[in-house]
C-alpha cells in the first residue's frame, strides 16, 4: 500500500473511532440497527431477481472476502495464532457453519415473513442460551414471555390472508435462531483465544466453503440464466449482473462488516448486559424500516414484537458478569443475524 494511502487510511480510521467513542452507545446501536435492516430491506428487493438462498450466498461470500482482506490470516505472524489441535479446528469450523446457517435461514425466512417479525422471532436463540446457562428467575420469565410473543407472531403469520408460505418462514427463522444460539456458544470459545478476529475470518471461510457446496452453482447460474420473475436482471444484460453484485456488496458491508466493527467500539463503552438490552430495540427498528419497504404490521404482530423485546430486557438487564477486558470481541454481533 502506498504511503499516502496508508496515511489516509489511518487518519480516517482514527476520526471514525473518535466519533464513535464520543457518541452515546444507545445512539450507535440505534443507527447500527437502522443501517443493518435498511440493507436487509434492500436485499429483499433482490429476491425478485434471484432466489433468496442465492442472495445469501453472495452476501456471505463478500463478507468472507472482506474479513480475509482485513485480517490476512495467511501471514506468518497470524498463522501462529490459528487453531492447532483438532478440538480448536472443530470449534472454529462449528462457529463458521453456525454463522452461515443462521444467515442463510434468515434470508429464507424474510422472503416469506415481514422483516420485523422475523427479527423478533430469531431472538429465541440467545434467549434459549440464557435459559440453559442462567441461574435465576430472569431467564425463565424472559423465555416464557418470548415464547408467548413468538407463538403470537407465528399464529398471525399462519392466518395472514397475504398468501405466501409463512410456515416455511417460521421454520426457517426458528432454525436460524437456534443456529444463533449455537454461534453464541461457539463464538465465546473462539473469543477466548488470543486472536478471535483472525480465527473468525477462518471460520467464515469454512462456512462459505460449506455453503458453496450447495449454492455456488445455482447462484452463479441465476446470474446468467435469470428466473421468470427477474426484471432488471434480465433486461439489463451484463449491467444487470454488475448491478446485482454491487447491490449485494453494499448489503454485505452495511449489514455484516460495518456492524461487527462498530460493535467492538460499543462493547468498550458498556457492559454485556446493557448492550443486550439496547439490542432489544432491533425488532422495533426492523419494523420501522420495514414500513419504508411496504411491510405494514397489524396490532397483534406489534404485540408479539413487544413481548420479545420485553423478554430481552428482562433476561439481560442484570447481566453484568462479563469482564471489561476484550468485551468487544466476547459478544457475538447481531449483524450476523440480519
Amino acid at each position: 500500500m502506498p504511503e499516502t494511502w496508508r496515511y489516509a487510511y489511518v487518519s480516517v480510521r482514527k476520526i471514525a473511532y473518535r466519533i464513535l467513542e464520543k457518541t452515546p452507545a444507545v445512539v450507535i446501536v440505534a443507527v447500527e440497527g437502522a443501517l443493518m435492516y435498511f440493507a436487509t430491506g434492500m436485499a429483499k428487493t433482490v429476491f425478485t431477481q434471484i432466489d433468496p438462498l442465492c442472495a445469501a450466498w453472495y452476501r456471505f461470500g463478500f463478507l468472507a472476502i472482506m474479513m480475509l482482506a482485513w485480517r490476512r490470516p495467511w501471514r506468518a505472524a497470524v498463522r501462529r495464532t490459528l487453531p492447532h489441535t483438532r478440538r480448536e479446528w472443530a470449534v472454529t469450523a462449528g462457529c463458521g457453519l453456525a454463522i452461515v446457517a443462521m444467515n442463510t435461514m434468515f434470508y429464507l425466512a424474510i422472503s416469506e415473513l415481514n422483516m420485523g417479525m422475523a427479527v423478533a422471532m430469531e431472538f429465541v436463540g440467545p434467549l434459549g442460551v440464557a435459559l440453559i446457562t442462567g441461574r435465576n428467575w430472569r431467564e425463565r420469565i424472559g423465555v416464557g414471555i418470548a415464547a408467548a410473543g413468538v407463538a403470537l407472531l407465528a399464529g398471525m403469520s399462519l392466518t395472514s390472508p397475504d398468501g405466501g408460505r409463512p410456515a416455511i418462514g417460521i421454520v426457517a427463522i426458528l432454525i436460524g435462531g437456534t443456529m444463533w444460539g449455537v454461534y453464541i456458544v461457539m463464538g465465546r470459545k473462539v473469543a477466548h483465544t488470543g486472536s478471535p478476529l483472525d480465527r473468525l475470518s477462518v471460520a467464515l471461510c469454512i462456512g462459505f466453503a460449506a455453503q458453496s457446496l450447495f449454492l455456488a452453482i445455482p447462484a452463479v447460474k441465476g446470474l446468467f440464466v435469470p428466473s421468470k420473475t427477474a426484471t432488471w436482471l434480465a433486461s439489463e444484460g451484463g449491467w444487470g449482473i454488475v448491478h446485482l453484485l454491487l447491490l449485494m456488496l453494499v448489503v454485505s458491508v452495511c449489514s455484516s462488516f460495518f456492524p461487527y466493527v462498530i460493535d467492538q467500539v460499543v462493547m468498550r463503552k458498556t457492559t454485556s448486559g446493557t448492550f443486550s438490552v439496547m439490542q432489544s430495540m432491533y425488532p422495533a427498528v426492523a419494523v420501522a424500516v420495514g414500513l419504508a419497504f411496504g411491510e405494514i404490521p397489524g396490532i397483534w404482530e406489534l404485540a408479539g414484537v413487544a413481548c420479545v423485546m420485553a423478554a430481552v430486557v428482562i433476561t439481560f438487564s442484570d447481566d453484568e458478569r462479563a469482564p471489561r477486558h476484550g468485551r468487544a470481541e466476547l459478544r457475538p454481533s447481531l449483524d450476523t443475524a440480519a
